[in-house]
């Protein structure tokens, strides 16, 4: 078959024995294609300019050999559906929440052990599947709307919990489509009669050993429950500068998609900026308003801001404030800041953003499968001790350490 000469905007090219990606025999018509088709081949890589696919709306690489993704995939603004199932990836580039029109992401039978923060980000998401993979933890929320998107990851042996407000908008009250989940086999339902007295075992006073996640430096409990750190109480009050600014911005949209050109709307990125107005930061991109800034600088400054999301994505996150306005943060910050925080309280009167410094708790639920009903451990992560005992009132705690 004569490659360079394929005018075809969908490729069929599985089972073709492929070890590379053949982007070479894309040149000169990438505009032109919409899918592509490389199941089952040998492709170990997605070379950096895949990029140059302006026009893909779907790509189907699975049963490869893939281990990595280049952050460049990003950039396929029109993407719709990204198959990846049956590869050797081990992570995922947190520039997938970029990644606006993605409908389908597959990431089954890989070897990820977490998923990004950033996929949350995926508004327009509605199928996530990453199960057969070996995750360890769930993020809160790994999908940006419970009721519009099914989120599946069964058969992740080494998952043993998962956090309770995942539990409380995906399986409370509600019957799973799974027979078996595979994974939260802790603990397991053949153990919980006593083996001298048959009596069920009380598994709230059993002191169970957790393993947690590598992205929790500073875990807190009730032996010691010392106070966040500074730089931790500062990313909290930033974070939530961002997010009320992110959510003046996007309130004043109907569409999605739609071009933002209002006045009111624009200027509600400088509310911001008032916050640093006292730092003597040389940064022509921050514009606040100053009595001793001359009139045309101060109107200069006015426009960018005011062009800031126009003819963008439409809609707009922290992540992006931070990227393209504060830039200038030095860069384990600006990537705790972009990321967002790793969860939540779980107080529902405080739901302060939690980075670093984080108060556990767990308990014990259950999860409706079609055959029978299974006890499940759920994680709490709060911000305080105080939150903590608020949040163990009338649930089935368990001790830990």
């Amino acid at each position: 078959m004569d490659y360079k000469n394929n005018t075809n905007t969908v490729l069929h090219w599985n089972y073709r024995g492929f070890t590379e990606f053949p982007i070479e025999y894309l040149r000169g018509g990438v505009a032109e294609i919409t899918d592509i088709y490389l199941k089952e081949n040998l492709i170990s890589r997605i070379p950096s300019d895949i990029c140059k696919l302006d026009n893909l709306e779907s790509l189907y690489l699975s049963g490869n050999d893939i281990t990595e993704l280049p952050r460049e995939i990003s950039k396929l603004g029109r993407l719709k559906c990204l198959d990846l199932s049956g590869n050797r990836l081990r992570c995922v580039p947190d520039e997938i929440g970029d990644m606006g029109s993605l409908k389908f992401l597959i990431l089954d039978e890989n070897e990820l052990r977490e998923i990004p923060l950033r996929i949350a980000e995926l508004r327009m998401l509605r199928y996530l599947s990453v199960c057969d993979n070996k995750l360890e933890w769930l993020p809160q929320k790994p999908v940006y709307n419970y009721y519009h998107c099914e989120f599946r990851f069964w058969r992740n042996s080494s998952l043993k919990f998962i956090p309770y407000s995942l539990w409380y908008h995906m399986f409370r009250e509600q019957q799973t489509r799974s027979l078996s989940i595979g994974c939260l086999g802790f603990p397991r339902r053949d153990d919980q009669h006593d083996k001298n007295c048959g009596q069920p075992k009380d598994f709230t006073k059993t002191n169970f050993e957790i393993k947690f996640p590598s992205n929790y430096l500073n875990i807190l409990n009730k032996n010691f429950a010392s106070p966040p750190s500074l730089l931790e109480l500062c990313k909290r009050t930033f974070y939530k500068m961002l997010t009320d600014v992110t959510t003046k911005l996007n309130g004043h949209q109907s569409l999605i998609h739609s071009e933002t050109n209002n006045k009111e709307f624009n200027n509600n990125i400088t509310d911001l900026y008032h916050h640093f107005k006292d730092f003597n930061i040389n940064n022509s991109n921050i514009y606040y308003k100053n009595s001793d800034e001359g009139e045309s600088n101060a109107y200069t400054r006015k426009k960018e801001a005011e062009n800031f999301f126009i003819n963008r994505k439409g809609y707009c996150t922290p992540s992006d404030i931070i990227e393209n306005e504060f830039y200038y943060l030095p860069r384990f910050i600006k990537e705790d800041l972009c990321n967002g925080p790793i969860s939540k309280c779980e107080n529902v009167n405080c739901k302060k953003s939690i980075f670093d410094y984080v108060y556990f708790e767990f308990c014990l639920e259950k999860i409706i499968l079609i055959e029978n009903t299974e006890e499940v451990v759920l994680s709490a992560a709060l911000c305080s001790k105080t939150c903590a005992e608020k949040w163990r009132m009338g649930k089935a705690v368990i001790n830990w350490t």
